[in-house]
Order: structure tokens, then C-alpha cells, then sequence
């Protein structure tokens, strides 16, 4: 697996990527929450924007999965990405993505050996390692835990 270096200046820029695509995940989970609360024309008013952005924004909300129960995100690379952002400590990341539950790869024909990864499959854990979200280590000791909650 390949890891990318980064320039270290470039970090602020790497941690505020990341710290957007959450908050985006976490503002339309948010949204999907009031709109069961409260009107959409209430909920506008509230955030200052137009109906029509609410109900375009529901829309889309309603394709983003809740955090599994038990963890800090809808998938393995979720939670890396808030690893990456300071919200989760080295342990919390490891002990979370050592408890998800990977599911396992579809068997190929023996004839096409192009496997498509399942959504929070281990390849988003390679992926974040790949990206930079965490580090080598960080990969051995999630591999490690996972390998001892399997037995």
C-alpha cells in the first residue's frame, strides 16, 4: 500500500478538507433531526436561509447514514477522518475501528479477480492510511485489535 507524503505546511489545509466533509455530514444529520421537529419554513427562518435550500439539503440528508451505535461515525473511513481532525484520541480510533465489524469480500468468479470494496469495508482503513488520516502504526494496532476481537 502506498502512502502519500505531504508537505508539512500543507497540514492546516489537510485538517480544515477533512474538518468540512464532517461538519457537512454532521449539519445535514443535524438538519434531518429538526425536520422532524419543526417545519421546514420554521427551520429556514431559524437558520436565515429559503425553504427551498431546507428542503434541497433534506433531500440530501436523507441519503447520510447515522453514526453506528457504539461509534463515532457511519464508517470505518469516517471515523479516521475524525481521528485526523483531533476529535478522537489514538486509543478511541483504535479500540472503534478494532470493534467494527468489516464485512467480508464477495468471492471473484476465478475469471474476473476486480473486487468491488463494500461501503466501511478494512479498505477504507487502507484508504485512510493511503490519504494520511493515520499512520502505520495506527494500521498495525487496528489490525491487531481486529484480528482479537475476531477469535
Amino acid at each position: 500500500m502506498t502512502t502519500i507524503s505531504y508537505r508539512p505546511e500543507v497540514q492546516r489545509a489537510r485538517t480544515l478538507r477533512q474538518r468540512l466533509d464532517l461538519d457537512r455530514l454532521d449539519y445535514l444529520r443535524e438538519l434531518r433531526r429538526l425536520a422532524a421537529i419543526m417545519s421546514q419554513t420554521e427551520l429556514a427562518s431559524q437558520l436565515g436561509v429559503k425553504q427551498p435550500t431546507i428542503h434541497s439539503a433534506l433531500r440530501t440528508a436523507a441519503k447520510v447514514a447515522e453514526p453506528v451505535p457504539g461509534f463515532s461515525g457511519a464508517s470505518a473511513y469516517e471515523i479516521a477522518q475524525r481521528y485526523a481532525t483531533g476529535e478522537l484520541t489514538r486509543a478511541q480510533l483504535v479500540d472503534e475501528l478494532g470493534r467494527w465489524v468489516y464485512p467480508s469480500e464477495a468471492p471473484t468468479d476465478g475469471f474476473d479477480s476486480l473486487l468491488v470494496s463494500a461501503s466501511g469495508s478494512f479498505d477504507e482503513v487502507g484508504r485512510a492510511l493511503s490519504e494520511g488520516l493515520i499512520d502505520g502504526a495506527i494500521y498495525d494496532a487496528i489490525l491487531d485489535r481486529a484480528a482479537d476481537s475476531s477469535q
